[in-house]
Order: structure tokens, then sequence, then C-alpha cells
């Protein structure tokens, strides 16, 4: 089968390897769409801690179901559409143990830990897929990444009417954005980039702000009326936004944190009782991710609207370094592997 391996930093190829081999309970799954994302851009170049080269890249996807293991009596069938759930857990360490595997303590990722999905066949387990059909290729490679989205809303326990602020318009900010819209919550997004506002507009945001052009407190204090929202997310891992959102947050208000960053964060102890703040962290999904998928259902058009770029497996370098060179162009970039005859994109 052909696949596209990064050999090394800022170097990808296409090669033949060789297909891989069914376990107990394992699919195979013929390929059809990846989205790429931040953390693909960060494995290319070398910046991801965890990842070891040669490496095929690659952890929100479709793809068709090609054969089942022997024995396996589950609902999949050869033809079916599948969205895959990209992680392993090691379902033993005290996190596992409690029921969060999501933030498992030796957590592999597909893509980053093991090979991922920007190959013409991939191995996982049946238990991973989540049957897609009704919503095509395309949108079904965007549960993944809107799992993720939905894990940071559910964890801030936004009610229907609450105010949401949303730190940067990234995907991950969109799909935070898309979910708390669908919960029923008014939305402000913040970002740099006027294309990432507008998609925010699209999928609902009730405001936007450029901080390139405008002040964030201002903004936040006039859409609340002084009170402060009762959720911040931030999508960026930025410290200073970190700090903002605590500073802008309302009291006994919320604030997740999505984003990804090795950076510190310098908060005063008084924030904490003062307001009676939850901070909380966000990582992956905690067995969301059939709802993730009812979401794009419920929203299919808008979650298309997250695509602005297109590429084949052969073309993969040129779609990270497009997301990596120029996020005032990219928003979700799809890889399409194998596309069925018959089949249009969402």
């Amino acid at each position: 089968m052909k696949a596209a391996v990064t050999i090394e930093p800022g170097q990808m190829e296409l090669r033949e390897l060789q297909s891989p081999h069914l376990g107990a309970d394992e699919v195979l799954v013929e390929v059809s769409a990846v989205g790429l994302c931040g953390s693909d851009v960060h494995l290319y170049k070398g910046e991801h801690p965890y990842v070891r080269f040669p490496r095929v890249q690659g952890h929100e996807f479709s793809g068709r179901v090609a054969a089942t293991s022997p024995g396996y009596d589950g609902p999949l069938q050869p033809g079916d559409l599948v969205a895959v759930e990209p992680l392993r857990p090691c379902g033993k360490c005290f996190a596992c143990r409690r029921g969060y595997p999501n933030c498992c303590a030796l957590l592999e990722v597909m893509g980053a830990h093991f090979d991922g999905a920007l190959a013409e066949q991939v191995v996982v387990p049946a238990s991973s897929c989540c049957l897609v059909s009704d919503l095509g290729p395309e949108l079904g490679a965007l549960v993944e990444p809107v799992s993720i989205g939905l894990q940071a809303v559910v964890r801030s326990s936004a009610r229907p009417g609450d105010q949401v602020l949303v730190l940067g318009a990234g995907p991950i900010g969109q799909a935070v954005t898309l979910c708390a819209v669908d919960r029923g919550a008014e939305v402000m997004v913040v970002d740099r980039l006027a294309n990432r506002l507008e998609l925010a507009q699209r999928l609902g945001a009730r405001e936007t702000v450029d901080v390139s052009t405008a002040q964030l407190h201002e903004a936040v204090v006039a859409w609340t009326r002084g009170d402060g929202p009762a959720v911040v997310v931030d999508a960026t891992g930025v410290p200073t936004l970190v700090r903002q959102a605590v500073d802008e947050v309302a009291p006994s208000g919320t604030v997740v944190i999505v984003g990804l960053s090795q950076g510190q964060v310098s908060l005063p102890v008084l924030d904490f009782t003062r307001k009676e703040l939850n901070v909380l962290g966000s990582r992956n999904n905690n067995g969301l991710f059939g709802a993730a998928a009812d979401v794009v259902r419920r929203n299919r058009d808008l979650v298309a609207q997250l695509v602005t770029h297109r590429f084949g497996l052969e073309e993969c370098s040129r779609a990270i370094e497009l997301l990596r060179d120029h996020p005032e162009q990219a928003e979700k970039v799809l890889v399409i592997v194998n596309e069925q005859e018959g089949e249009e994109a969402q």
C-alpha cells in the first residue's frame, strides 16, 4: 500500500509499505479522508515530544471497512463508512481505572506514537469505529476534531443561554464554538485573523473580536454588561490569554484550557477564592465520540464550511506546509486518500 511517511523533520515521502494484518476484534479500513491539524504541523517540524521518525501521520479520519477479523460478530460490515477514534489508552493506570481513558498516563495517539491514517489502509480496533455512512467521508473525518471541542464544552457545564467566550478561532476553537452554540449558549470568539472570525460567525457566534484592532476587555464588558462570561475556553495555549481568561470570567464561572503550550502562567491566588473559580483542563474526549458525530449530523452544512482545502495523498507535504505557513487561508485541510466511485464531497 502507499503511505505518506515523515522520514525526518520537514521531509515527507510517498512510500510503498506492507499492508497491515488483522488481529482479534480489529477491522481493516480503507482510508477515505484525513484531516490535518496543528499537532500534525508540530510533528512535521520535529517539535512533537513523543514522536520517533519515520512516522505515518494522521489521526482525524474516515474510511470504509474492507474486512473484519475472523470471529468478529459485531455490527460493522464491509463497505461501512466509519470515523475512527485514534486513542490507545493502557486501561490500567489511575485515570483509566477511574473512567478517564482520555487522559491515560500512558496514552498513545495514532499518527504520533504509532503509525496513522495518511496511508491507503489501516487496521484499528472495531471498538474505536463509529458508523458515519450517512455523513460521507469528509464530514466523517471531522468527527474527531469536533469531539475535542465537545469535550471542552461538556467540561465547562455550559447551559443554554450562558455566555461563552472562546479564545482562538483555529480548528479546535471553531469546534468549541459549534458545540457551544449547539448546546444553546451565546458565544463570543476572539482571534487575530479575519477569515477565522468570519467562519465563527457562520457557525453561530453572536460576537467576534479582532484583537489586532480592538481591546478584548472592553469588548467583553460591553457584551456581558459588566458581568463577565459564565465560561471562557482557551483554545490557544498562549499564557497571556490563559491569564486573561481568569481575569474575564464571571465570579462562579469556569475556565477550560484546551490549547496546548509549554508556556507557564502566573496567576494571583486570590482570584481563585474571590471568584470561586473552576479552572479545568480538557484533553481528547471521554466517551463523547458518538455524541460528536451527532453534533456533526445536526449541523452538517455548518461543519462542511470548516474545510478550506483538499489535497491528494501524494501532496501531503504541500498540505501541511500550507497549514503551517498560511493560517490566514487554511482552516481545516483534508487529504483525500481513497474516493469511492459515486461519492461526492460533502
